[in-house]
């Protein structure tokens, strides 16, 4: 095969611009990457109410995978070049190893490629930037739990120990009468939800095309902290009442708790956005 021909091939725009290109292969990528949580709870619940749990993953993270795939598709239409080629190739071959994880390291990597090859506040950057925040409650968070899960367990385990008032031994908790002991499992930690925290933030300054000032990190700071104190609040709730244990942790509980840390998401980074806007043209 002549090479040059090849070589015109790569460089040629085509019926497909850039950012329609990198829209394609992050779809691809995010249905990949959530396949394994939507087939499971499919599996487990049916389809049904899958569906209307948004298939055990956050209304956060689909909003923002819609906001993101709005802002690269509203980017003027530009040429594929032959680093985007490559970039897209190394992508989709890690789609297909049957790793879920490396769909989210792609996405992570295809993200980094748009920052460093788009202009700042640019559509296509804005978007980029939403999309590398998808990842954080995704994948990132969860290696960061695994390297350090029995510190972050031990730190919720503490607080709700102080709240309750009873001894604690590890992440375990002695429930307020005696009776035993409340254990804070990896699913309860607070992690999960600073995370998506740092993803609504994220989702906020860039729809609002906002930098990351000291304002709105402080901002951003103050609904991890808001979402950390729901999240032991609840805890301290069982430990406190536990005859009202299955309650609170149950469906009913869980269900009243997301709704709440997602209201403080959202307030506290809408506010932050808007107050930062207000204080550049003080």
């Amino acid at each position: 095969m002549d090479l040059r021909v090849f070589s015109r091939w790569l460089d040629v725009s085509g019926p497909v611009s850039r950012n329609e290109l990198f829209v394609a292969v992050t779809a691809i990528g995010f249905m990949n990457g959530i396949s394994e949580r939507v087939a499971s709870t499919v599996r487990d619940n049916g389809v049904v109410p899958a569906f209307l749990d948004t298939f055990n993953i956050s209304i956060v993270v689909w909003i923002a995978w819609a906001i993101g795939t709005v802002f690269l598709l509203r980017e003027s239409r530009q040429p594929i070049e032959r680093r985007d080629w490559i970039v897209v190739a190394v992508a989709c071959a890690a789609f297909l190893i049957p790793v879920v994880p490396l769909s989210w390291l792609a996405l992570s990597g295809l993200a980094f490629h748009l920052l460093r090859t788009s202009q700042r506040s640019s559509s296509l950057n804005r978007g980029a930037w939403i999309l590398l925040g998808i990842t954080v409650p995704m994948f990132w968070s969860r290696i960061v739990f695994e390297m350090l899960s029995g510190f972050i367990l031990e730190g919720d385990a503490i607080l709700v120990g102080w709240l309750v008032g009873t001894p604690r031994s590890g992440n375990a908790i002695q429930f307020a009468d005696g009776s035993g002991y409340l254990w804070i499992a990896p699913n309860c930690s607070s992690l999960a939800n600073v995370s998506l925290a740092i993803l609504c933030w994220m989702t906020f300054i860039k729809v609002w095309d906002r930098p990351a000032t000291r304002w709105n990190i402080a901002w951003a700071a103050l609904a991890c902290m808001a979402v950390i104190a729901i999240n032991v609040a609840r805890i301290s709730l069982m430990g406190l009442y536990p005859e009202y244990f299955d309650l609170i942790h149950g469906p009913i509980g869980a269900t009243i708790a997301s709704w709440i840390i997602l209201g403080v998401m959202v307030g506290t980074s809408l506010i932050g956005v808007q107050y930062d806007h207000r204080k550049a043209f003080v």
